[in-house]
């Protein structure tokens, strides 16, 4: 046998014998072995049915391996378990290496006991020796490769027994196969992943990962993942009950890769919340029937979190507030310490202030809710249904919120609070934002546009209703930082707007409101607005207790800048443009009509206790008075005006405010008046009113220059002129009111009722003059009635029996002209003292008397100030005429031209102490030049020594007057006549004062 044969027979039986302890030997030893082990470490008994290993291959099958316990309850089992190692790959590549790993039907029991243990942390028993043993381990990179991983028809149960109803889990038929799942450089593994849970949920999972570094990516696919069974393993946290039919569909994307950092990134194809319910107590609290999530992204490093296409359906929630505090607040329990808590913030917090901030980005959301809120401790009740959400675009950058374009629509709100008796109905609600941005607490909103179709507002207590249709707002440009706020313009508009308070008795009716705002600011408690801007709105104004109904169409207000802080205001400019009013009397009937009037306020304010107005202008107006047939006796009349006129004291306050109102024009007025409460109805019409009233105030000493003028009826003309006390009309009135051409048989309804005749023809003309001065009245009336002719008789109960026909006889001049003069005194305070009973007593008695108009009635005709004319005013020793004197003179001289029937009586006048000694220091100083280093005590005895006579003064005194005479005789033409010089003499004053005389 030669060498080669015997090197192929030792191998051939090397082959044998390698062959039968492969297939054979190391099956059953590995067997034996591996149950021994286990036996000796774990609690449960092993059971393998049959190991085989191929020698050649190098592949291992383990079949039904079973973890037993004494009841022979499998805990953990596999049908199959196939490893097979690459050994020639292991060689040449020099790691290890396995081309397949199978693992069929493995099950999983995991059960957690009372106290929270599992069962298979008991899987290994107790070993102290191991436990005090410390073993210093050191890793190594063990370079390895396995082509391909399967798992299949896996089954892992999870069962708690914490609480007191169990809760399950099952994970089935778990296939996951790997490929390429190694460490060595550049090893990409894909895997695929798919599993159900209980017997509803589907879950796939595919992608591939790298071990060194480890990344992965891959695809998340969960369908009708229910989402009660994973609730229920902490139900105890939690306050509430879920439904059986709540689910989530998810389709995510993922990538994760540690190279640097942690960077996870999440991308959804689909993210779904269907039919989801809670409830507490067995009460619906709320209910969801479905979230729409199109578009999840999620980037861990860029710290970015973008969610679009978001769909809320039919999200409904009833919130309850009772003695235990609001349902929603206690949702999940917590029962961690107040240390815990403490902790656990100081980490968050820590945690934030070091990272950046987070970028939130929603974009196209839309929700569909109703929302209802019990509050049983107020026994109040808030219900808002079918409110529709639209959101086009928000990010969120830490504190910095940008929105852009959102849309809520709310078809019904109401608010019943039993406890207040308050009822809130609001119908129809739509609010769109454009866009919004908010950044270190400074909101910016560009436009907000409020509509509601309809709000009831009812106060039951107070019984105060209030009820708004249509209504329309809309803000621009409004900005919030801090205590400022700011809208640039913003707009008010609805066609019906009713308030009713039932206790006062008022009633408003209002249609087409339309209210602008421009620039509008309020400064922590100051208000600016640059326009408030009133659109023809219809108002109807109701006060039954005040018998009082106000009625307004087409009316337009334009307030310009302004500014309210506290209690002090100011507005620029009031304008108040073609308001149709219309105000009723409703106790006696009253009316009062005005229309096509342009009314313009300057300057308003009020500060400290003083409301002032610079200028008002009164343009075209046309204001009609009805005064109806008056049914009321007349005794209770008069007990109603004693009554009315009696002072109170009331009034009288040291902190009234101030009255300061500038001068009050008015143009082109028209006055329409009708007494129904005659025999027969009085009508006159006082067109063309134009004049002026110049400042008002209510001070003690204050005084109010009055120019009124008009056209009445056809051909008459009135002029109103005078001085008055706005605060008291009894401390000062000074008025002349002239009437001319007036036709007397528009006064037939009054000498009708008082005289028992008609007026046929004739003219009247009125001149008259009323002075108060300290209470005390001293007025003059001249009548002048021209070519008076009487009509017939008139049957009046008030009539006065007088013999009309020779007192006109009587009282006519050649002309036919009938001149009366009726002075009037008294004190106006005296309650038996009345006007209109001494005029007619006058009238009947035909007592004349001629009155000398004062100065400050003058004043008042010329447009002058009492002070200006007067008197005459000289210097010391002066007698010539110079500007100061022409400036008063000339005023003289405009009366005297005007007033040909009166004139200036001259006093001679001088100063004796003053100007004895003026013209001693004038004598004095003439001749003694040489004293002039005198020291002033001796010049002042020198001058003392000066002997002056009163001849002397009285010279420069007549010289005062002749040259006053002179000036206004040459200089101004004035007749001679007017002129007129006393005798007297006066030396107290060195101002010549000016007396008025009536020409004869």
């Amino acid at each position: 046998m030669g060498k080669l044969e015997k090197t192929f027979y030792w191998f051939c039986f090397v082959l044998l014998i390698y062959t039968a302890v492969g297939f054979k030997l190391i099956p059953n030893i590995a067997k034996d072995q591996l149950i021994k082990n286990l036996d000796e470490n774990l609690t449960l008994k092993t059971t393998i049915e049959k190991i085989e290993f191929n020698p050649f291959t190098f592949k291992i099958k383990i079949q039904n391996f079973k973890l037993s316990d004494e009841n022979n309850n499998s805990d953990i089992s596999f049908k199959e378990l196939n490893i097979n190692f690459a050994i020639m790959r292991s060689i040449e590549k020099r790691h290890i290496s396995f081309q397949n790993i199978y693992l069929d039907e493995l099950y999983l029991n995991i059960i957690e006991d009372k106290n929270g243990a599992l069962n298979l942390t008991k899987l290994v028993k107790d070993n102290p020796k191991e436990e005090e043993k410390k073993e210093e381990t050191t890793s190594s990179d063990i370079k390895f490769l396995i082509s391909k991983i399967d798992l299949k028809n896996a089954d892992i149960n999870f069962k708690s027994e914490k609480e007191e109803k169990p809760f399950s889990l099952s994970l089935k038929d778990i296939d996951y196969t790997i490929y390429d799942l190694g460490t060595y450089n550049n090893a990409l593994s894909s895997n695929n992943l798919t599993f159900r849970i209980n017997e509803d949920t589907n879950v796939s999972i595919g992608g591939a990962f790298k071990l060194e570094p480890f990344k992965m990516y891959g695809k998340i696919d969960v369908s009708n993942l229910k989402i009660k069974e994973f609730l229920d393993f902490k139900k105890d946290i939690f306050n509430f009950d879920i439904n059986n039919d709540a689910s989530i569909n998810l389709v995510l994307n993922y990538n994760i890769d540690t190279t640097n950092d942690f960077d996870l990134k999440l991308k959804s194809d689909l993210l779904e919340l269907n039919n989801l319910e809670l409830k507490q107590n067995n009460k619906s609290i709320a209910n969801l029937k479905k979230l729409d999530i199109k578009r999840f992204d999620f980037d861990l490093i860029g710290q970015n979190i973008k969610l679009d296409g978001v769909k809320i359906d039919s999200l409904n929630a009833n919130m309850i507030s009772d003695k235990s505090g609001i349902n929603f607040a206690n949702l999940i329990k917590t029962n961690s310490s107040k240390e815990e808590n403490k902790n656990e913030q100081k980490v968050e917090t820590a945690q934030n202030s070091k990272s950046k901030p987070w970028i939130v980005n929603l974009s196209n959301i839309e929700a569909t809710t109703n929302f209802n809120f019990d509050d049983k401790t107020n026994n109040s009740l808030i219900n808002v249904k079918t409110t529709n959400l639209n959101l086009k675009n928000l990010q969120i950058i830490d504190s910095k919120i940008d929105l852009n374009s959102l849309n809520i629509n709310n078809s019904n709100l109401s608010f019943i609070d039993n406890k207040n008796k308050l009822d809130i109905q609001s119908k129809n609600t739509k609010i769109n934002l454009n866009t919004l941005s908010l950044n270190n607490s400074i909101l910016d909103i560009d436009t907000i546009n409020l509509s509601k179709e309809n709000l009831i507002f009812n106060e039951k207590k107070s019984k105060l209703n209030i009820d708004s249709k249509n209504l329309n707002l809309v803000l621009n440009a409004l900005k919030i930082d801090g205590n400022k706020i700011s809208i640039k313009n913003s707009s008010l508009k609805t066609p019906k707007l009713n308030f009713k308070d039932k206790n006062s008795k008022i009633d408003i009716n209002s249609t087409n409101i339309g209210l602008n705002l421009n620039n509008f600011m309020l400064d922590n408690d100051k208000i600016t607005v640059n326009e408030i801007k009133l659109s023809k709105p219809t108002v109807n104004f109701k006060d039954l207790a005040n018998k009082i109904d106000v009625k307004s169409k087409n009316i337009e207000i334009t307030l310009n800048t302004l500014s309210n802080k506290g209690s002090d205001l100011s507005i620029n400019s009031i304008r108040v443009l073609n308001p149709n009013l219309d105000f009723i009397n409703l106790e006696n009937n009253t009316k009062i009509h005005a229309k096509n009037l342009d009314l313009k306020i300057q300057q308003l304010s009020n500060k400290k206790n003083i409301f002032k107005i610079v200028k008002t202008d009164l343009n075209n107006p046309f204001i009609s008075v009805v005064l109806p047939k008056n049914t009321t006796p007349t005794q209770k009349n008069e007990e109603t005006i004693k009554t009315t006129n009696t002072p109170t004291k009331e009034n009288k306050s040291s902190n009234k405010t101030k009255l300061n109102i500038g001068p009050v024009n008015i143009k082109n007025g028209t006055f329409d008046f009708e007494d129904k409460n005659l025999p027969i109805s009085f009508k006159t019409k006082v067109t063309k009113l134009n004049g002026k009233i110049s400042e008002i105030r209510n001070t003690k000493s204050s005084k109010t220059n009055l120019e009124v003028n008009g056209v009445v009826d056809k051909y008459g003309v009135a002029k109103i002129t005078g001085i008055v006390n706005p605060n008291n009309i009894k401390f000062l009135t000074d008025i002349n009111m002239k009437f001319q051409n007036i036709a007397m048989e528009n006064f037939t309804p009054y000498t009708g009722k008082f005289i028992g005749r008609e007026l046929k023809s004739g003219k009247l003309d009125l001149d008259l003059k009323y002075n108060i001065d300290q209470s005390n009245l001293d007025a003059k009336n001249n009548i002048v009635i021209t070519k008076l002719e009487l009509g017939n008789e008139v049957q009046s109960p008030d009539a006065v029996s007088l013999p009309l026909g020779i007192a006109i006889s009587l009282l006519e001049d050649k002309n036919g002209v009938i001149d009366i003069n009726l002075p009037i005194s008294g004190n106006v305070d005296d309650p038996q003292f009345s006007i209109g009973s001494i005029i007619w007593k006058a009238f009947v008695n035909l007592i004349t008397k001629a009155v000398t108009a004062p100065f400050s009635l003058l004043g008042a005709v010329f447009n002058f100030s009492e002070d200006e004319i007067k008197s005459v005013k000289f210097d010391s020793l002066e007698s010539e005429i110079t500007p100061i004197q022409k400036e008063t003179l000339d005023k003289i001289a405009q009366i005297l031209t005007a007033k040909q029937d009166i004139a200036i009586k001259l006093i001679a006048s001088y100063d004796k102490d003053k100007e004895t000694l003026a013209l001693k220091e004038k004598k004095y100083l003439a001749r003694k030049d040489d004293d002039r280093n005198l020291k002033k005590e001796q010049i002042d005895a020198l001058i003392a020594k000066e002997k002056v006579k009163d001849i002397e003064l009285e010279k420069i005194a007549k010289e005062r007057i002749l040259n006053i005479k002179e000036y206004l005789i040459k200089e101004k033409s004035i007749n001679k006549k007017q002129i007129i010089l006393s005798d007297e003499l006066i030396t107290s004053n060195s101002s010549i004062d000016l007396k008025i005389e009536q020409l004869k």
